[in-house]
């Protein structure tokens, strides 16, 4: 290549000259006779090297002119023994048949055996014995590249590359889907190496870089990567790219990162705080929040703020109105809640630690649908957390106190259910101290509980002093088996390790919730009395119903306690997925049928648990059943594997498990994961509009991650098998299975045979898994519920903008 480009760099004159000398091996104008007759190197110099140590006639007139090209071995177009072509002149005819032949090769060949694409195609290798008339030929010359002898250009299907640069020149020359599939001029070079060639090669003086490079390319052109796996990569990198812009990414902490960039969110504008805006129509409290109490949260504010921002801060805080409002909201929402775990009836704002009143008007103010409220409520939760540490370590004994440890529940609640990553972050790490606190004080054990009922011989007095009694140690298990759902819920979310583990939580399960929602000792004492619960057995532990789901009956709150136990399987599921990645593969020291009867005993013990909820005194709520069909999603699917696949880290960690994803589409495990997928879209359709936020949403996304993933890699799986329904499509005739419907023979024939074509109920018509867009756009819709992008909680906004972003890099391919 060096010598044919040093040949061409010279400026021409008509006619084709070459320098004198190269520095390695230089190209002689005319080799000797002997030297052409043995296709050796020759020297410029007459008489050769060659032939002066050989002692041989060094005859170089008329030394070509003697080789014709009927001469075996021999042709015109060689005139060194490296094998290189010597152009003719620029009036010769390019493509002039016949051809002369490098070597023996056969004069035709019989059913020619098919091969890839070749590296390049050269005139001079085609057989002599074809002429122009041939079909062989014809086609050839149509495909064949055009070569400008005088400026050494090759031209390809109107493309012109440098014929010196043969790596840029080979990919141009196997297109297949250009050539036509007829042609047969691959075949003509597949036999060029597969018969013996009668070179007399000299060992000492011989170039072999042609030959190398042949040995470097092969004979034939590498297969040609599947269409779908291009599409897959698109979806990779835009999904990538999608992550990154999402409230799931990883944090970066900047510069304006710190405790004191929202104090600006504390003032807020009169048009807000206006007396009509901000006072509720609810009370919820057994009284209002007085001016004192108010002032109370504004010293500690002024307390932790920055002196530049108090101006503004003391200008347009909050006023009372407001706060007492945000904290009559939290209650409300409180109410609807399986895991309320602050008693409103005994809670007087007036009586609480200015902590206490500024995490709950927090909570309430950042479930607003008003982004000011919400940012308020955020700014407010930082001076809460920021004043906590300074209690804590002013007085250790409030450490065993309940509204300490509940104003911390509040403020990390807050934070890992905001949509931003530093909150997250810094709410996940302030899990721990609380945990331990509650552990260390023996809140985990049954031995630190004690019975308490009333009775009907009880005073008013001692009815009193009971019903506080009951509902602090109430509180105190509440707290716990919160805090227990929290921890879970986070780590599926972030999918990490929980804090708490199931098998340690043997205090007993929380009452019914009639008794939590009494207003007073009278009501909870007729509760009692109604309900039959004076003689009530031992009320069970989580650790209990593990052990037999039977026993979510009686005096506990089923609902909140079928919930806690859901969250303990969740862990075993995790559990699982974390000892199957360790076991699979090449493992030496662990038996996949270990993990194989797990996998079925936690497929049982979900059956159990369904068959248990149907014999509740009250069906399981919404918001149970679609935790539980999420958790049967995540038994059939590793979710840091569909998540990486989905671009959480980078495009080459999506590329690193696209492999698995093919192997987890070829089982059944995928359509048992996308049937439970579609549940959980079914049961949040049948959740109130606006309530699908926090761990729920997350819920409906997970969901909406493995309908794109079943469809992306469904789609690269047929593409890559050369299935006709490449596109990932099944044929038309295939019955709709809808994944959010009941359970039918057609959904078995899917989950066990891949029959059908899954999809979900669409507004108009279904919405088929094979379109991804389609199935995001469902999602998103559930998440929004009609309402405005401002309005949602930036972590649903977060997890919509993620979602549409998927759907559009899906709807690229």
């Amino acid at each position: 290549m060096k010598r044919h480009a040093a040949g061409h760099a010279h400026p021409r004159d008509g006619k084709r000259k070459r320098p004198p000398s190269y520095a390695k091996s230089g190209r002689v104008s005319q080799a000797c006779k002997t030297c052409a007759t043995s296709k050796l190197k020759c020297d410029e110099e007459k008489p050769c090297r060659r032939c002066r140590d050989k002692k041989l006639v060094c005859d170089w007139h008329g030394g070509l002119d003697e080789m014709t090209p009927e001469s075996p071995g021999q042709g015109s177009s060689y005139d060194d023994p490296d094998g290189q072509p010597e152009y003719p002149d620029p009036e010769a005819r390019v493509f002039s048949p016949p051809v002369p032949s490098l070597g023996n090769f056969p004069a035709s060949v019989e059913n020619p055996p098919q091969s890839a694409t070749p590296d390049f195609q050269m005139n001079g290798y085609l057989p002599e014995t074809q002429t122009a008339q041939d079909p062989v030929s014809a086609s050839y010359d149509a495909i064949s590249p055009m070569l400008d002898h005088e400026s050494g250009i090759f031209s390809v299907d109107g493309t012109f590359f440098p014929e010196f640069i043969p790596d840029a020149l080979i990919p141009s020359l196997s297109r297949p889907n250009e050539l036509d599939p007829s042609n047969h001029t691959q075949d003509y070079l597949h036999n060029l190496f597969d018969h013996s060639m009668q070179f007399d090669f000299d060992l000492t003086e011989v170039d072999f870089g042609l030959i190398d490079y042949f040995n470097a390319q092969g004979t034939t052109h590498p297969a040609p990567q599947p269409e779908a796996q291009s599409d897959v990569d698109r979806g990779i990198a835009l999904g990538a790219e999608a992550y990154k812009r999402s409230s799931l990414s990883a944090w970066k902490p900047a510069r304006e990162d710190h405790a004191f960039a929202d104090q600006d969110d504390l003032s807020v504008p009169v048009a807000i705080d206006s007396p009509r805006s901000s006072r509720s129509d609810r009370q919820i409290l057994p009284e209002r929040l007085a001016s004192g109490s108010r002032d109370l949260i504004f010293g500690m504010v002024l307390q932790t703020s920055d002196k530049a921002n108090l101006p503004r801060i003391m200008k347009s805080f909050p006023s009372t109105d407001l706060i007492d409002g945000l904290m009559q909201d939290y209650f409300a929402q409180q109410s609807r809640q399986l895991d309320s775990f602050i008693h409103g009836p005994t809670f007087r704002p007036n009586e609480q630690s200015a902590d206490m009143l500024t995490a709950v008007a927090a909570a309430g103010a950042v479930r607003s649908a008003i982004p000011t409220i919400r940012k308020l409520g955020y700014a407010l939760m930082e001076v809460a957390r920021l004043h906590m540490s300074v209690q804590y370590e002013s007085d250790n004994r409030i450490t065993r106190d309940l509204r300490p440890s509940q104003t911390f529940a509040l403020v990390i609640d807050m934070g890992i259910w905001s949509g931003d990553g530093r909150r997250t972050e810094i709410a996940e790490s302030f899990q721990q101290p609380l945990v331990t606190m509650l552990r260390r004080a023996l809140r985990f054990r049954r031995s630190i509980y004690s019975t308490i009922v009333p009775s009907l011989d009880d005073s008013d007095e001692a009815l009193e002093k009971k019903w506080r009694a009951w509902v602090e140690q109430e509180s105190f298990k509440r707290l716990v088996h919160h805090l227990f759902l929290h921890d879970a819920q986070s780590a599926v979310m972030l999918n990490v390790n929980p804090l708490i583990s199931y098998a340690e939580l043997e205090l007993p399960l929380p009452s019914i919730r009639a008794l939590w929602d009494a207003k007073s000792a009278a009501a909870w004492r007729d509760v009692y009395i109604t309900l039959g619960l004076l003689g009530t057995e031992r009320q069970p532990s989580l650790v209990d119903c593990m052990r037999d789901m039977s026993r979510l009956q009686g005096g506990v709150d089923t609902q909140l306690a079928g919930f806690v136990l859901l969250q303990g399987i969740s862990a075993m599921v995790s559990e699982y997925h974390r000892f199957n990645f360790i076991s699979k593969g090449s493992s030496k020291h662990w038996n996949a049928l270990v993990t194989n009867s797990r996998h079925q005993e936690l497929s049982q013990a979900l059956q159990r648990f369904r068959m248990v909820g149907y014999e509740w005194s009250e069906p399981p709520r919404s918001e149970v059943f679609l935790v539980y069909e999420m958790i049967s999603m995540l038994l059939h699917m590793s979710l840091e594997e569909l998540q990486l696949f989905a671009g959480k880290e980078d495009k080459r960690e999506a590329r690193r498990v696209y492999h698995s994803a093919l192997e987890w589409i070829n089982s059944i495990d995928s359509r048992r994961a996308v049937w439970h997928a579609g549940q959980v879209i079914r049961a949040a359709k049948a959740m109130p509009a606006g309530s699908l936020t926090g761990f729920l949403a997350v819920g409906v996304y997970y969901a909406s991650l493995v309908f794109w993933s079943y469809s992306m890699v469904l789609k690269a799986r047929n593409a890559k098998s050369g299935n006709p329904r490449s596109s990932g499509r099944t044929p038309q005739s295939s019955p709709t299975v809808l994944l959010d419907g009941e359970e039918t023979i057609s959904v078995q024939k899917f989950i066990c045979l891949g029959c059908g074509r899954p999809a979900l109920q669409g507004s108009q018509e279904p919405a088929f898994l094979s379109d991804p867009g389609q199935t995001m756009d469902i999602a998103k819709g559930l998440l929004r519920a009609d309402a405005s992008q401002d309005a949602l909680p930036p972590l649903v906004q977060g997890l919509c903008q993620l979602m549409g972003d998927l759907g559009n890099a899906a709807k690229s391919d």
